[in-house]
């Protein structure tokens, strides 16, 4: 039986990944089901895994049995993108999400694959994972992160903080604590995050948010093979009319400035690309 625990920096395209293997023959993904904050309370690596495979186990008996799971959803539905096109008054989006059953009719066979996503309990504890479950990450430019963090308002991230990242991994905690910029703490989670994929992850299960967008969607049949039909119409939010465009070259020279982990997996130029078609946009606009 095959389950799969699916990580990847905050708004890099996690929930959408999800999304797409929904509509997959004999696969279910699921957003952030667990109560990652059990994960505190275990006593060694051995527990955390232990947990995570009863939680599969019961999974799988209520798809079989019950043809229900349980997963953050909207209106039933996994979506791809949780964030709104409402905004508040500052002008940052609001969200839309459940957590509740979500009821899968699609026929499964006894081995279907499970997968599921938690990015930062998963980012946290994948030393431990990655010896006990296939794992694999979404990755995305990193100003186009950090541009879309600081888009809405509800993300914890916004606000230079991760809780349940910072729960299970105090050195992290203790870094940000010691950090008072808002903005340098989200730069340090973003290093965080390409730190523990560069350690704990072969770079071949790494998927860049840019090639899902452009191969729509079939960049995902490297790890799920009735993924090579996908043929979704997907656009790259890169530059996202949300984004605050001051703050997104801002943000970018704060990073050319940067040595370290933020570039493990992008390099300086996709980041003077991305801030060139920036001031492309904003001249033609």
């Amino acid at each position: 039986m095959r389950n799969v625990l699916i990580t990847g920096t905050p708004r890099s395209g996690t929930t959408l990944v999800c999304s797409l293997l929904n509509t997959l023959p004999d696969i279910v993904a699921l957003h952030e089901p667990m109560n990652v904050w059990e994960f505190a309370k275990c006593r060694d690596s051995g527990e955390v895994a232990n947990m995570v495979k009863h939680f599969c186990a019961e999974t799988r008996k209520s798809l079989h049995e019950h043809g229900f799971a349980v997963s953050k959803h909207v209106g039933g539905k996994i979506l791809d993108n949780v964030a709104t096109d409402q905004v508040n008054r500052a002008g940052t989006r609001l969200r839309k999400r459940e957590h509740g059953r979500v009821v899968i009719d699609k026929p499964l066979s006894h081995d279907f694959t499970l997968a599921i996503k938690h990015p930062g309990a998963f980012s946290a504890l994948l030393e431990t994972l990655v010896k006990n479950f296939e794992c694999f990450a979404i990755i995305r430019n990193p100003l186009a992160t950090l541009a879309s963090w600081n888009s809405l308002a509800w993300l914890s991230v916004k606000g230079g903080h991760t809780p349940i990242s910072e729960k299970l991994d105090v050195n992290l905690a203790r870094d940000l604590a010691n950090t008072p910029d808002p903005i340098e703490r989200q730069i340090h989670i973003l290093e965080w995050f390409y730190d523990r994929f560069r350690h704990f992850l072969p770079e071949r299960v790494l998927v860049k948010y840019e090639d899902l967008v452009a191969s729509r969607g079939r960049e995902l049949a490297k790890f799920f093979p009735a993924a090579s039909d996908l043929q979704e119409s997907l656009s790259s939010k890169n530059l996202n009319k949300y984004y605050d465009r001051a703050l997104m070259t801002d943000l970018g020279e704060r990073l050319l400035k940067r040595e370290g982990p933020i570039w493990n997996f992008y390099s300086k130029r996709d980041v003077e690309n991305l801030l060139c078609d920036l001031s492309s946009s904003a001249v033609s606009g």
